[in-house]
């Protein structure tokens, strides 16, 4: 079993905070839809589905940080409040996440309207693993 960093115990508190979750809402909103616009080049106004945010953390180291019994609407809260934490602690980080998102989005941008939730959720998981990596969550 892998050593639990230090910073372990206080992420389960980032996670579980919903001043965090509340912020983190708009900014995941705001990400999505301006990596959109840059791939589409239309604006759209999408909200980011709960679903797609729980399945995005599921596939990422992240939901080992989770207690058990959480649907989808507290798993997207707690992504939320991920997103919200790293960039209030690197305040330079949305044009990178819109960066990661919208180089994603690219690549795959046929199945943006057949299959948006998917890649929506395979966006953000890259999301995710990115910055778990910057905060010596992943090796």
């Amino acid at each position: 079993m892998d050593t639990p960093t230090p910073f372990a115990s206080d992420l389960r508190a980032i996670l579980s905070n919903k001043d965090f979750s509340k912020f983190g809402d708009s900014i995941v909103n705001f990400i999505y839809n301006a990596a959109v616009f840059e791939v589409t080049q239309h604006s759209r106004g999408v909200k980011v589905w709960d679903s797609c945010l729980a399945q995005a953390c599921r596939n990422s180291k992240l939901r080992e940080y989770l207690g058990t019994r959480k649907n989808a609407g507290d798993i997207g809260d707690a992504v939320e409040a991920f997103v919200a934490y790293v960039y209030l602690r690197n305040k330079n980080t949305i044009k990178e996440m819109i960066m990661i998102l919208s180089k994603n989005l690219n690549q795959n941008k046929k199945l943006l309207q057949s299959q948006e939730k998917e890649l929506c959720a395979e966006s953000f998981t890259l999301l995710i693993n990115v910055f778990c990596k910057k905060l010596g969550i992943l090796p």
